[in-house]
């Protein structure tokens, strides 16, 4: 898969190239020509899911081309090995 400038004034470039990088040089961020949707089922089992679980499921939306399933997997549970405390919204919270 290629990665874009949110610029729009390069050409795409690889996922190695645009982690290698950073920035674009036109000073916008890569982001994938195409991220895929998540299932009804990773919805569905959402709440049963550990953060981890969810971040990988993302990941492999956004480099699942790219960086194999196991691969993803080492690098998110290695990154995001911290808790994550879940705390409800209340309702009519939003302003």
């Amino acid at each position: 898969m290629l990665y874009y400038s949110t610029n729009k004034q390069v050409s795409p470039v690889s996922l190695r190239e645009a982690v290698l990088k950073g920035l674009a040089s036109d000073k916008g961020l890569f982001m994938p020509e195409v991220v895929k949707s998540l299932s009804q089922d990773s919805y569905d089992q959402i709440e049963n899911l550990s953060f981890q679980e969810i971040a990988c499921q993302v990941a492999e939306a956004f480099f699942g081309e790219d960086i194999s399933e196991d691969t993803l997997r080492q690098i998110v549970f290695d990154t995001l090995s911290f808790e994550v405390p879940l705390v409800k919204v209340k309702e009519n919270h939003i302003k």
